[in-house]
């Protein structure tokens, strides 16, 4: 993916993340967490984009199911593939 594309994809997750944010308090900690989430965001997919996607391919973990539930209801699908598109 080309500087652009990585642009372009951070500024459509960041709308969708500005969209759950603002179904909190500025001062909530839900609300702080999903700005962190963000600039997490930038750095993942601008900033350093080789790195995040070898961490990606490489960790092991899987989601529990109460954390899968937990994205699924602020909105956020654990299994979206931005390749894919």
């Amino acid at each position: 993916m080309g500087m652009k594309e990585q642009i372009h994809s951070f500024e459509h997750d960041s709308k969708i993340l500005e969209g759950i944010a603002g179904r909190y308090c500025e001062d909530s900690q839900e609300h702080r967490a999903i700005k962190h989430a963000a600039i997490a965001l930038w750095y993942a997919l601008v900033a350093d984009p080789d790195r995040f996607k070898e961490f990606v391919v490489t960790f092991q973990d899987d989601l529990t199911p109460e954390q899968r539930s937990h994205l699924l209801a602020m909105g956020i699908d654990p299994d979206f593939d931005p390749d894919s598109e």
